[in-house]
């Protein structure tokens, strides 16, 4: 029995962002939420950033829930 391939994505917009974990079985994808997220914007000296560390907070979460979860996430076995 082949096992399923998981990939965890991180999709980021201008207003929210949210994590992903997309498996792989019988040539099919299926995409499943594990976070949503308000992307809160900085504004500092007439400028607007992104909150760099609420995003990393953020994404640590959804890789806490693959954790909790033993998820066999794929990785880029090119580097």
């Amino acid at each position: 029995m082949k096992q399923n391939k998981c990939f965890f994505a991180v999709d980021l917009g201008a207003t929210s962002g949210r994590t992903i974990i997309g498996t792989l079985a019988d040539e099919k994808i299926v995409l499943e939420e594990l976070t949503r997220f308000n992307n809160e914007l900085i504004e500092t000296g007439d400028h607007i950033y992104w909150d760099i560390y609420a995003l990393y907070n953020e994404i640590i979460k959804g890789l806490r829930i693959v954790a909790q979860r033993n998820l066999p996430i794929e990785r880029d076995r090119k580097s």
